[in-house]
């Protein structure tokens, strides 16, 4: 795995190309999922947000019915009013602890609404206390302030800065009714006794100070909007006759004036003090509500708003996947393509239009472009391989051409030399007409067998050269006689054993050609071979009536690599493969002439040692001889009679030796065979 990354190079296109993208897209799908997150975050925040709305909407209906029963215990009314206020009172505290254990709330809110809680449950006592409105008044201010308290925690929660100004204003807001509602209950008790005490005016004072005080609090913090709706609604003449009375029973002397001075009655009505405060009450409340109705709109809008936010975000990010797919997709296909093109085209010139030109020697110098016509890195390439291509062309044809001439040239000089060495060859036949020397005749003989091998040469050359032998023959050729005429071609034809063949004849125009063949690879086993050892060459007829011709050597052998080369080279020598120079342009010449007629050849090592070279000719080349009982002859005539009538268990006589060449018989045979008056081959004729 660790070797694969670090061999990055290597890679293909497409993963280099995922490579490249998966950083940025990674870096972006990271950033936005933090993104998703936070939003999803924040939306639920503002989920519990308003959860919290709930809590103190529930809070509040508890905080006016304690109002309720402190206003109902300092105006003295009946027992029956404040028991059912009462039963309200605990309707909407049932209602609280309901939203209270549907709400995740904080340690804090939980202390203090246990204490609260716990604090309310005295309710129950405190409504059998009627005797006593001031203490009891006092009690329920007490428990009211702690409600007050935890409505303050509750407000403080409100993390979001538009949320935390409303949550707090409405606070103020209740505190403000909270005053005008104390204020309320303190001079209605007041009233009932006739007039206040001292204790009372000084809380009076104390709670217009206050009232003050958290309004200042709430202009701070409250919005234009709802400082206008808090100015509109605490104005008015309910609200200046309510402040005009508490002003008068401010003023008024009380029971326990110092100095012992006489007090007088309040000069209000409790009927009109109520209606005045129930009016300051009532317009209070209508902001209060207000403001709740703004406290849970503005966390509902901000809940959709950063829900729709963590949707646009999710939005957006699967469209920059899909986009960026879609971009690396694009463009990695048109890269693909044009290195597709690219490569199709080098491939397609590599292959089979250089390969064509010069193998034909012929084209035209107009080159097909790559399909490539952009004008950016991979079209500046394609023009460049252009160019490469153009003067590969060019190239090809200039050494085609060359190739053409020189091959002229040594076809020339091989029919010239041919030429020469046959009107040699004829001057030799006639000095060995009319020589009675022996010494001197077999000197003649051997210029003859040199200017025989000379010629095969010059044969060689022109096949080399891809020019057609003259020498061919008409008429079909005994095999045997075929195997003969190569072994008398080389230079150490008396090594070479020629077996019988079988009666098979070689068609005329290939004749020529395998008895060159073979002699090309009798001299390369009598040259690879000890001088004291033979080289045998036989033949037989196989599968198919395909004839077998093998030549076998006791020389040093081939090893297996290079016998595979030497096979492959025998098969590509007819595919215009170079020529091997060296000891390898006879094997060479086998291949052409056996590419030329469809005869296979290969080299096989022998299991002892020596080169074993196999020689297949297709059927149709060399037909089976019908034989006729005319040619039986002789001694040939008698082994086969003999073998005919012999018993059934009768040992079957050794077939007769092989033939072993010798120079007189070598030379004569292939004087015979040159001139087509060997036995046997009346009416074979030589073309030159």
């Amino acid at each position: 795995m660790l070797k694969s990354l670090s061999n990055w190079r290597n890679w293909r296109l497409p993963v280099k190309l995922a490579a490249v993208l998966i950083v940025p897209v990674t870096i972006a799908v990271g950033a936005g999922v933090v993104q998703i997150q936070s939003h999803i975050e924040r939306a639920e925040s503002y989920a519990a947000l308003e959860r919290q709305v709930k809590v103190r909407s529930a809070l509040i209906p508890v905080i006016g019915g304690v109002q309720a029963e402190r206003r109902i215990v300092a105006e003295g009314a009946d027992r029956q009013n404040l028991l059912e206020q009462g039963r309200r009172t605990d309707e909407a505290r049932k209602a609280l602890r309901e939203q209270v254990g549907r709400t995740s709330l904080s340690d804090v809110v939980h202390a203090r609404m246990g204490d609260v809680q716990g604090r309310i449950g005295d309710l129950t006592a405190l409504r059998e206390r009627t005797d006593d409105a001031p203490a009891t008044v006092k009690t329920y201010t007490e428990l009211i302030e702690s409600l007050l308290d935890v409505d303050e925690v509750l407000a403080s929660e409100f993390g979001d800065a538009a949320l935390l100004r409303t949550a707090m204003g409405l606070h103020h807001v209740l505190h403000v009714q909270e005053q005008v509602l104390f204020q309320q209950a303190v001079v209605l008790t007041g009233l009932a006794r006739g007039q206040l005490v001292q204790a009372e005016v000084r809380s009076l004072v104390e709670s217009n100070v206050k009232l003050s005080y958290i309004a200042g609090e709430f202009a701070a913090l409250a919005t234009p909007d709802q400082l206008k709706d808090y100015g509109t609604k605490f104005n008015g003449p309910d609200i200046e006759a309510q402040r005009k009375m508490l002003a008068t029973a401010l003023l008024n002397p009380v029971a326990d004036a110092p100095g012992g001075g006489k007090p007088t009655k309040l000069p209000i009505s409790a009927a009109d003090w109520s209606k005045a405060s129930g009016a300051v009450v009532t317009s209070l409340n209508s902001v209060v509500d207000g403001m709740q109705t703004d406290l849970r709109d503005t966390a509902n809008r901000l809940r959709d708003e950063t829900s729709d936010a963590a949707g646009a975000a999710a939005a957006l990010l699967f469209a920059s996947l899909i986009l960026a797919a879609t971009v690396g997709f694009v463009v990695g296909r048109y890269l693909l393509r044009s290195l597709n093109a690219l490569r199709s085209s080098a491939l397609d010139v590599a292959w089979h239009t250089l390969p064509e030109m010069v193998a034909t020697g012929r084209g035209s110098t107009e080159i097909e472009p790559v399909p490539v016509s952009t004008t950016e890195e991979f079209g500046q390439v394609a023009r460049a391989f252009d160019e490469v291509h153009q003067q590969a062309v060019k190239s090809v044809l200039e050494q085609a051409e060359m190739r053409a001439n020189m091959r002229n040239i040594f076809v020339n000089l091989s029919r010239r030399s041919q030429s020469l060495v046959e009107r040699q060859l004829k001057l030799m036949e006639e000095l060995e007409k009319y020589e009675e020397d022996p010494d001197q005749l077999a000197n003649l003989f051997k210029l003859d067998h040199l200017a025989t091998r000379m010629r095969r040469n010059n044969e060689n050359l022109m096949v080399l050269s891809g020019g057609e032998v003259a020498r061919r023959f008409h008429k079909p050729i005994p095999l045997t006689d075929v195997l003969r005429a190569a072994a008398a071609e080389i230079e150490q034809y008396q090594r070479v054993v020629v077996h019988t063949a079988p009666s098979a004849e070689v068609v005329g125009y290939v004749a020529s050609d395998l008895v060159r063949l073979l002699a090309e690879l009798l001299d390369n086993s009598t040259a690879f071979s000890p001088p004291h050892t033979q080289v045998e060459i036989s033949a037989s007829i196989e599968a198919g009536n395909i004839v077998q011709i093998d030549v076998v050597d006791q020389g040093i052998g081939i090893d297996p690599e290079a016998l595979a080369v030497v096979n492959e080279r025998l098969e590509a020598a007819g595919e215009g493969a170079d020529v091997q120079v060296f000891r390898e342009m006879g094997l060479f010449v086998v291949g052409r002439l056996a590419a030329r007629h469809q005869i296979v050849v290969r080299l096989d090592a022998q299991q002892g040692k020596g080169t074993r070279a196999i020689v297949l000719v297709p059927a149709e080349l060399a037909p089976r001889r019908e034989e006729s009982w005319e040619s039986f002859r002789g001694e040939a005539i008698e082994q086969r009679q003999a073998s005919w009538f012999q018993a059934p268990n009768a040992a079957p006589k050794p077939p007769p030796a092989p033939a072993r060449q010798t120079p007189e018989s070598a030379r004569g045979f292939l004087n015979a065979f040159q001139s087509g008056v060997q036995r046997g081959l009346p009416d074979h004729q030589e073309s030159r």
